[in-house]
């Protein structure tokens, strides 16, 4: 038995080399998704320059130390104040304020685990599970509304508690409902970065399916998602948060978000690219099979609204509610599109897609 094992961890390690040899130095074109969503709604806070001096009060205070100032550095290049006002381009400011909070915090945390450059416990399996065991019991009792007391005795990581303000102004003013499902997606998001880091940090690869599946929590898409109602001001009933279209909804809008970090990101090995390789012939295949994943996602996201909306449509303050919350979803996907063509993020150095970007891995 421990010879076989040997001889599918050298198979798989040989699929990962194989993998990284056809990616180096193959040159790719990824094709214009922003015609595919250009038709959804986009938009910019107007209050971008007051988010940005907040933002970089936050990333200062949290990266203090001059051993973080690569860290840091990096952090503001990703100019978080420009994604949180294409995200919540028409919150009111504070809400504007904590959900850009929560996506620095979300940007920071993944850092944590799994950054090449700045994580101390990449490749320690027993130190990155203590850290999302603390992390999942700080978030539970943070957002049942425990004290500043309490909560010191959970933990004392910045990476962590940096989270309190967040919690203090989602208490204040979302109902348990709403806290629940932010809870329940946050624990998503520690749970499936933790699969993401085991496959990582091992020879195996996940078939496209279990990819599927982590990255839907490990994108932190969903996280996101179940901050629309707070930044927004509204309050959907739970029929309608429960219908299985509004489940698809978020699906779709998972699926399109990730996909289209995964194209930009495509020279990393942990990503769908890789994966799609093995059934196609070349890494240009891969990438349009990508580029179909997410057109394929748009058209059933499409669908979806225009079932969930015509079966509450005698119902007019939650279809107008509901329709806000759709908006917000299509908001997503164009914003986090944009943001990630122009942030430093991803290094593409460019302002648009039109005839795609042109690469050399």
């Amino acid at each position: 038995m421990a010879t076989v094992d040997k001889l599918d961890v050298l198979t798989h390690d040989s699929i990962r080399i194989q993998l990284l040899q056809r990616l180096r130095g193959s040159s790719v074109n990824i094709p214009d998704l922003w015609h595919l969503m250009s038709h959804w709604p986009q938009g910019t806070h107007e209050e971008i320059e007051r988010l940005d001096e907040d933002v970089q009060r936050v990333l200062t205070g949290l990266f203090s130390s001059p051993s973080d100032e690569g860290r840091l550095r990096k952090m503001k290049a990703s100019n978080f104040a420009l994604f949180g006002a294409l995200w919540w381009a028409h919150a009111p400011f504070e809400a504007l304020r904590i959900a850009t909070y929560l996506s620095i915090w979300l940007f920071v945390w993944d850092d944590e685990t799994d950054s090449l450059e700045f994580s101390g416990i990449l490749n320690d399996a027993n130190a990155a599970a203590k850290f999302r065991h603390e992390t999942a019991t700080y978030l539970q009792e943070s957002l049942s509304g425990k004290s500043e007391i309490d909560l010191i005795h959970i933990s004392t990581n910045p990476i962590v508690t940096s989270f309190r303000p967040i919690s203090e102004a989602i208490l204040k003013s979302c109902n348990r409902r709403q806290i629940n499902t932010l809870l329940d997606e946050l624990l998503f998001f520690v749970e499936m970065c933790g699969e993401e880091q085991r496959y990582q940090t091992t020879p195996y690869l996940p078939t496209i399916e279990e990819y599927n599946r982590i990255r839907v929590g490990s994108s932190a898409t969903r996280v996101c998602l179940a901050t629309i109602e707070y930044a927004h001001g509204i309050n959907l009933p739970e029929e309608i948060m429960n219908n299985q279209k509004m489940e698809q909804i978020w699906h779709e809008t998972s699926i399109i978000i990730s996909t289209a970090n995964d194209l930009k990101a495509q020279s990393q090995l942990d990503t769908l690219i890789p994966l799609l390789m093995l059934e196609s012939r070349s890494i240009q295949d891969a990438i349009d099979h990508a580029a179909n994943i997410v057109s394929s996602s748009i058209k059933r996201f499409e669908s979806a609204e225009e079932e969930i909306l015509a079966q509450y449509s005698s119902m007019p303050n939650a279809h107008e509610d509901l329709r806000k919350f759709l908006e917000g979803c299509k908001c997503a996907c164009t914003a986090n599109l944009k943001w990630s063509i122009t942030s430093g993020r991803y290094q593409l150095g460019c302002q648009s897609m039109q005839d795609g970007i042109h690469l050399t891995l």
